[in-house]
């Protein structure tokens, strides 16, 4: 297969602007600055300068920092005022300022009322499904409670199908067949009242998605696209998850393995009179290849939901006489079937460990609606109680560069350092990614003495130049638990000029590396005294 455009790769990257004024800076380990006391401080310094001074890493410029948080006292600082673009990184801003505003154990309700009688198994009236802003109706729960995570995720680029998307669906159908309808003479209404929707970037080239709280199967229905049988037939394409809401066309070509192919993607988007949609996907597959994924994001997720949960119920024998509506308000009823969520400090692990953008983009609403019970300007009440939080973390409310995706490594430090102080933090550091052993972290210094014990969240920007190239951007921030349970926070970033067919592979030696320099912190800190 050819290699994915400029635009796919930087949006797999999640693309950001540079701050204003940002300059790419030569030489690593300029102006590098090591505070620690230690006799060891002056040789984790160099050995983080040959770390970050690598052949591949020529031309980079990095900041970091790692402090003690219990003391303050700074172990070692690269540049820590400076500004750099933080990526994904920043997402500890939102889910810190979801777990104070709602608290760690906030459930939500996703309930089914009836708005009339039941006579002998006949709902004479309308089924209401109703939004509580639960984000993991998805299939993601296992038996045991934990979560199902893959990495990618299956709203990131390169990610497959949860093994079953629409498990809560179809369990609060049978809630309702449990509760004695056999058929419904009315309509399903969806209400997505909680907020408003709206349309939001995630950082895949121009994709948006519709923000909403009724959120099934994370808003994706994939395109399953395989090979035909030859060289020049077209490619084959099926949903996953099967539903009426979507068809999609193949307006695929099957082409030679080692010839050059059009990126998969979607072209025309027809709607039709009762809401579902027929999409084209075009693009070219490599014969003989295994079957590609292709997210295709619900443009209306309450007509998905009313229209998976519609399936659920025929499926077990309750035909829905009436067509799929959003509610109106002012409609009452009695409840009929309820699914309650994992808590908070679950549901934010989609955002945080395998770094979801469908659900980032989300969460500012949630907090706004539920919190601040604002079902119309809910992101701008969430910037109010995120800005309360830095407020009582010490910093200014709005940081300069903030609005660019930009921000110091001292920025986050403070930030992290007050979310230590907090009643919910083991379970704060618990839902990041866990260097060694689950989410983006996973792969990196799996055997090394701190895997197990460092906890932050990775981010990765990319940036196409106007000399054909691509800006990376790379950080990672978060907490370090040393053996006799003192910790530290600490913020890393990096960001190199490269070109476009090195940005992947110098992503992950980027991520690796300062995956070393959490290690050689860790090391460090372990064989030193208090």
């Amino acid at each position: 297969m050819a290699q994915p455009s400029r635009r796919a790769v930087l949006g797999m990257l999640g693309a950001v602007p540079l701050a204003a004024g940002g300059v790419l800076t030569s030489g690593a380990a300029a102006s590098a600055a090591s505070t620690d006391s230690t006799p060891t401080g002056s040789g984790l310094a160099s050995r983080i300068q040959g770390i970050i001074e690598r052949p591949v890493f020529a031309g980079s410029h990095w900041g970091m920092a790692f402090t003690a948080a219990d003391t303050g006292h700074i172990v070692y600082a690269l540049r820590p005022d400076e500004l750099f673009v933080a990526a994904s990184s920043f997402k500890v801003f939102i889910a810190g300022t979801a777990f104070e505003a709602l608290g760690p154990d906030r459930r939500f309700h996703t309930r089914v009322y009836r708005t009339g009688p039941v006579v002998r198994g006949v709902l004479r009236g309308d089924l209401v499904l109703v939004a509580g802003g639960d984000l993991l109706l998805s299939g993601r729960r296992r038996p045991d409670g934990t979560l199902d995570l893959p990495d990618p995720d299956p709203t990131n680029l390169g990610g497959v199908p949860l093994p079953d998307p629409l498990g809560e669906i179809r369990h609060l159908a049978g809630q309702v067949v449990a509760a004695g309808i056999r058929r419904v003479e009315g309509r399903i209404l969806v209400d997505a009242s909680l907020f408003r929707e709206a349309r939001e970037g995630i950082a895949i080239g121009d994709t948006k998605i519709t923000v909403s709280p009724m959120m099934v199967g994370d808003h994706v229905v994939h395109a399953v696209v395989t090979p035909g049988g030859g060289a020049g037939a077209a490619g084959v394409v099926r949903a996953s998850p099967q539903t009426g809401y979507v068809r999609f066309v193949s307006q695929v070509t099957t082409v030679p393995a080692s010839g050059p192919a059009r990126p998969l993607t979607f072209g025309d988007d027809v709607v039709s009179p009762d809401g579902s949609r027929t999409v084209a996907v075009t693009g070219d597959i490599a014969l003989g290849s295994q079957p590609r994924y292709v997210a295709y994001f619900v443009p209306n997720p309450t007509r998905f939901a009313g229209t998976v949960l519609a399936e659920a119920l025929h499926a077990l024998d309750v035909p829905i006489a009436g067509g799929i509506e959003a509610a109106l308000a002012g409609w009452r009823g009695a409840r009929v079937a309820e699914h309650v969520s994992p808590p908070l400090s679950e549901q934010v692990k989609v955002m945080l460990k395998v770094s979801s953008n469908v659900h980032t983009v989300t969460f500012p609403y949630l907090v706004g609606a539920v919190a601040g019970r604002d079902s119309i300007t809910p992101k701008a009440t969430y910037e109010q109680y995120r800005r309360r939080l830095f407020r009582a973390a010490g910093l200014d409310s709005d940081p300069a560069g903030a609005a660019d995706g930009a921000y110091t490594a001292d920025t986050f430090i403070r930030f992290l350092t007050h979310l230590k102080r907090r009643p919910y933090f083991a379970r704060y550091r618990q839902a990041l990614p866990i260097m060694g052993r689950d989410g983006s972290l996973a792969g990196n210094q799996p055997n090394s003495p701190a895997a197990g014990h460092v906890y932050a969240k990775t981010g990765t920007g990319g940036l196409a130049t106007p000399t054909g190239g691509a800006m990376l951007h790379k950080a990672l921030a978060g907490y370090i638990e040393l053996p006799d349970r003192r910790w530290l926070t600490f913020a890393q970033f990096m960001r190199q000029e490269t070109t476009f067919e090195t940005v992947r592979a110098l992503d992950g030696q980027a991520q690796e590396a300062m995956a070393e320099i959490a290690t050689a912190v860790y090391e460090t800190l372990a064989r030193s005294p208090r």
